[in-house]
């Protein structure tokens, strides 16, 4: 079937048509766009020179350990946005507890000075008790 189908004429013919197999002849390319094959050291065709083959991958190596290196910084980055975090909130609370402590010690201030006028106050009324004893004592002495 296959050797039928390959010796036919219209599959001859589609070999021959320009579209699949037109390849302009290197002459007519423009100079940069022309390749130039070679073999490396391990007889390996190529289609770039050698140190351009080796600079390249070169640049392959040291664009995938810049790559590393940015994936690292990034991974130190978001440890370190996680520290912060926690640090912002534990000095969150610790200021949040500090004004707590500074309005209960403003109230005990406020308070000690309400007792101390409630206690004078009480001095004096007990003073002017005493003072009626005496001078009913006095009275009847």
């Amino acid at each position: 079937f296959f050797n039928k189908a390959l010796n036919s004429s219209r599959f001859q013919a589609d070999l021959a048509s320009p579209p699949y197999f037109a390849c302009p002849p290197l002459e007519a390319m423009e100079p940069q766009a022309k390749m130039q094959i070679s073999f490396d050291d391990m007889n390996r065709i190529r289609i770039l020179e050698a140190d351009i083959f080796k600079q390249t991958e070169n640049l392959a190596q040291e664009s995938t350990g810049f790559v590393k290196k940015i994936e690292d910084f990034n991974g130190k980055v978001t440890s370190l946005l996680t520290v912060l975090r926690a640090q912002s909130l534990k000095i969150e609370s610790a200021k949040l507890l500090a004004i707590g402590q500074k309005n209960r010690n403003k109230n005990e201030v406020e308070n000690r000075r309400r007792m101390a006028t409630e206690l004078k106050l009480q001095i004096s009324l007990k003073k002017q008790e005493l003072e009626r004893y005496v001078r009913s004592i006095e009275k009847k002495s």
